[in-house]
């Protein structure tokens, strides 16, 4: 649940920061869209490499029946 908020949130600066890169009427939206745009994409590319809770539940259980043999 937090991992989909977060990246709704990820995509959310992408998206504004793109908006306000393109955007020709005030000049500090243009000038605070890089840093959204890259916090954008780093939080992305941050949630993007973090283990998905079903891998993990599945790896667990991989290696409990491991301890039986």
């Amino acid at each position: 649940m937090l991992l989909n908020r977060l990246y709704a949130l990820a995509t959310a600066l992408i998206l504004a920061g793109i908006a306000m890169l393109c955007q020709p009427f005030f000049f500090f939206l243009h000038s605070c869209a890089f840093p959204v745009l890259l916090a954008g994409v780093a939080l992305f590319m941050v949630l993007d490499h973090l283990p998905s809770s079903a891998a993990i539940e599945t790896t667990t259980l991989e290696h409990e029946g491991d301890h039986d043999e």
